[in-house]
């Protein structure tokens, strides 16, 4: 009996069981998207992200890319867990990003099937994720040795366990509100791709299930389509040509996204909004678009800044060949190669967010972030505080 008591109060532990559970005193729901491999890559108890009071994670689970090798859809770059604690007053949406490339190759059978491996793997994830939470939990708050090795208590604690486990992930499930698929499609794709989320919809019977929306396909709905789902985020960032050398900043020009959105029409899906608060370097060789490359460690002057010569605030030239990675994915950087830095200006990310809070198009929409990671929070966690309070 003390057993199973025991393992019922974990069970309301993982839950997030309790009396005194608060409810959010901001309006719009507070969202942040989560793009790591991993759930360690961040710190869950910091105070600035907890200050920030976020209720919605969109959490990518994987990728799905095209496979040349085995002529099929290959899962790609998988969050190597998760065991976050659920809680009363936070939604995670779990993501997966599926290249353009892989509709290309897709005839609408193809897609169906691919959703219905997607649907099993992401399935698998959330479980593996229930098991690895309840045994965080086991290790964390039992005494050692409370089960003993007889065999009557090695057939109860089994029992019991998967009771248990079988409960919590019942209860993830029935707290999986939204899934939500991420894809550049083309004209060329949209069937294949909408085949793909009608199939998802009905496997995903008990979720709603949303489709991300780039900037030219809601400006183009008739041209582009509109994806077969109940709700989409509309990615207002990355209008800029990130290929092109003489672009000043890719990841976010307020003129080019207002361009998008200042025609205003009556797109037929209800949206959530999602913004900038990330910084990249792209690297160039004879002026030509080589890769995307982290700024955080090329202005460490520990790692790379070494080998580069500081040309504005904005622009770098490699000054000595270096290796950037430590991985089979390892860049070669050539002297002379060229470097541009860029991040988003708040106040110009805070204007659009300003303009979407007047015109959008659905009452309970959120304002996401795209993406968290501890050096952008701490970097402009005042300004995020101010657009979400804002919205």
């Amino acid at each position: 009996m003390v057993r199973i008591c025991f393992l019922a109060a974990a069970l309301c532990l993982l839950l997030g069981c309790s009396d005194n559970g608060r409810t959010p005193d901001h309006g719009a729901p507070r969202g942040f998207y989560y793009w790591k491999t991993e759930a360690g890559g961040f710190d869950w108890d910091d105070s600035t992200y907890q200050a920030l009071d976020v209720d919605r994670l969109y959490v990518r689970l994987f990728d799905v890319g095209w496979s040349e090798a085995d002529g099929a859809p290959v899962p790609v770059a998988p969050l190597d867990y998760w065991d976050q604690p659920l809680t009363d007053t936070l939604d995670v949406v779990p993501v997966v990003f599926i290249t353009n490339e892989t509709f290309a190759h897709l005839d609408t059978a193809g897609a169906i099937v691919l959703a219905q491996q997607v649907h099993r793997r992401m399935m698998a994830q959330l479980k593996a994720a229930s098991d690895r939470q309840f045994d965080n939990l086991i290790w964390e708050t039992m005494e050692d040795g409370y089960f003993n090795s007889t065999p009557y208590r090695q057939k109860s604690k089994r029992f019991d366990e998967l009771h248990v486990r079988d409960s919590l992930h019942d209860a993830r499930l029935q707290r999986l509100s939204e899934v939500q698929f991420d894809c550049d499609w083309t004209a060329g794709t949209r069937a294949h791709y909408f085949a793909f989320l009608r199939e998802s919809k009905r496997l995903f019977a008990g979720q709603r299930v949303s489709s991300t929306i780039r900037l030219y396909q809601y400006k183009y709905p008739v041209k582009a389509g509109v994806p077969p789902v109940d709700r989409g985020m509309l990615m207002c960032y990355n209008a800029g040509n990130i290929k092109d050398p003489e672009t000043v900043n890719s990841i976010f020009d307020r003129r080019e996204i207002m361009r998008y959105l200042e025609d205003q029409h009556a797109y037929p899906l209800a949206l959530d909004y999602a913004l900038p608060v990330f910084e990249w370097a792209v690297l160039y060789r004879d002026g030509k678009f080589q890769a995307i490359l982290s700024t955080a460690l090329l202005q460490d002057e520990y790692g790379y800044k070494r080998y580069l010569t500081t040309v504005s605030d904005l622009h770098a030239t490699v000054s000595e060949d270096f290796t950037y990675g430590y991985t089979s994915q390892s860049i070669f950087v050539r002297r002379g190669d060229e470097i541009r830095f860029e991040h988003p200006a708040m106040n110009d990310v805070a204007a659009v967010a300003a303009w979407l809070h007047d015109h959008k198009h659905t009452a309970d929409a959120a304002l996401t972030f795209y993406h968290l990671n501890d050096h952008d929070l701490k970097k402009y966690s005042s300004a995020l505080e101010d657009m979400y309070r804002a919205f």
